[in-house]
């Protein structure tokens, strides 16, 4: 895959994800119902959507790290032993940093 075409497809993903954690985010702020089972409910829907929202930071960090990588000129190389990462696996997983063996 060309990298332009990487950077954008990332550049998208993080774009999705930021707006996900920021959508997250206004929800979590909203006031809490006076109803107290439904206080409850809303409660463990919370947690959830903190899991979500750290899982979604999680990867805008990973995101950054690849593009990072990409203006470097170390876009694709294991960060363990050095090597180019195959093709498939960053197919697969765009901001791997380490090839299968090293994983």
């Amino acid at each position: 895959m060309e990298i332009d075409k990487i950077k954008a497809m990332l550049e998208e993903k993080m774009r999705e994800l930021n707006e996900r954690a920021h959508d997250i985010d206004d929800e979590l702020s909203e006031t809490p119902d006076d109803d107290w089972s439904e206080n409850a409910v809303e409660s463990e829907n919370d947690e959830v959507l903190e899991s979500v929202g750290n899982l979604a930071l999680k990867e805008i960090g990973q995101i950054k790290l690849a593009l990072s990588k990409i203006d470097a000129g170390t876009y694709g190389v294991c960060e363990k032993c050095e090597e180019k990462i195959p093709p498939k696996r960053m197919e697969a997983l765009p901001y791997a940093t380490r090839c299968v063996g090293c994983s």
